[in-house]
């Protein structure tokens, strides 16, 4: 044997040597309780349910957009607060001691109306307004300003506690698109001249606005039902009713206004006493029935690109069993093909 490999061999020998000493030492065959723990693997069970995936966007309550009440000739002698409601019928606020009255209308009031009057759907709407607060007495509502018109006017103005002429002149009332609106804001004081807006009002009723992307705002379509997550996590059904695309110049310099979404309430009632809080809108996205769902932590990345589980075995065996993704939902995740069925243990952590 030649120098070179018995430098080699020697130290060779000296590590078999080693290991059988140490193997001698520690004995692992020599009883199975001194044998280290082995850890059980952590499952979940896979489970066949209706898998959901949902867009979830951030949204707040509001009461919608504001509106400038338009202003007037005379002077302001009294004025709301803000948050009063104020219904069809009853004083906005008061310019030369005679109140402006609110009345249900879809257009602005733009001159004053009487006998003599040119036919049009300004008095319609006057009429139907008088006729939906009790004074309609034997009038036809139409274009045409009647002396039943007068007549019914004279006996509104009589219950107001005003001159009874049987004009309304123009700035006597302020038509609203609502049975009644919330004071948002007062912008003047006692004493202003009433040719500025003296106040802004809103809708009485809470109502979500949800900023969206332009891809949403083409996609998302007024009459999607939808569910919104309230402050402490009550679930309540709602409906989109209108999709702003934005794009508008601001005040601002090269800004845009975004695009929203607005969502009312089926019961508005819900949102009552909470507050201008944030809140989850959540869009139904897509849903598959009688997915086999396991926790996304389960998916192992094959080396061929694919996925696979592994499976724990009533035998104590992990099995590995190569999946097809399908639909991803939050933490959760469709699987489908392999030897997998519901109820079979799936590994999520080792």
């Amino acid at each position: 044997m030649s120098r070179r490999l018995t430098r080699v061999l020697v130290p060779v020998g000296v590590l078999l040597i080693a290991a059988a000493v140490t193997l001698a030492v520690l004995q692992p065959w020599s009883s199975v309780a001194e044998a280290p723990d082995v850890k059980k693997p952590v499952t979940v069970d896979a489970e066949l349910t209706t898998l959901t995936s949902d867009l979830r966007i951030n949204g707040n309550l509001s009461y919608g957009a504001s509106i400038a009440l338009p202003g007037r000739g005379g002077t302001i002698t009294r004025l709301p607060s803000a948050g009063d409601v104020i219904g069809v019928g009853e004083a906005l606020y008061e310019v030369d001691g005679k109140p402006v009255i609110a009345m249900r209308g879809d257009r602005p009031f733009w001159r004053d109306l009487g006998i003599g009057v040119e036919n049009g759907p300004d008095v319609r709407q006057l009429e139907q307004a008088l006729a939906d607060l009790g004074f309609g007495e034997d009038m036809t509502v139409d274009d045409e300003f009647t002396a039943v018109t007068e007549a019914n006017v004279k006996a509104w103005q009589k219950a107001l506690g005003v001159t009874k002429d049987g004009v309304v002149k123009l700035g006597d009332v302020v038509a609203i698109a609502a049975a009644s609106v919330r004071v948002e804001s007062v912008k003047a004081q006692l004493g202003d001249s009433a040719s500025a807006s003296p106040l802004t009002y809103t809708s009485t009723a809470l109502r979500v606005v949800a900023k969206l992307t332009d891809g949403q705002a083409r996609e998302i379509l007024p009459a999607t039902p939808v569910t919104v997550v309230l402050p402490d996590g009550t679930e309540v059904p709602a409906t989109v009713t209108a999709v702003d695309p934005g794009g508008q110049p601001t005040e601002k310099e090269g800004e845009t206004t975004p695009a929203t979404a607005n969502i009312e309430f089926a019961d508005p009632a819900v949102a009552e006493g909470i507050g201008l809080r944030a809140v989850k809108v959540v869009f139904a996205a897509s849903e598959v029935k009688d997915a086999l769902v396991v926790p996304v932590t389960a998916l192992v990345a094959t080396t061929d690109g694919g996925y696979a589980v592994d499976v724990l075995r009533k035998n104590g065996e992990v099995e590995r069993v190569s999946v097809e993704v399908g639909l991803i939902a939050d933490t959760r995740v469709q699987v489908v093909g392999g030897d997998l069925a519901a109820g079979d243990a799936v590994v999520v952590a080792q």
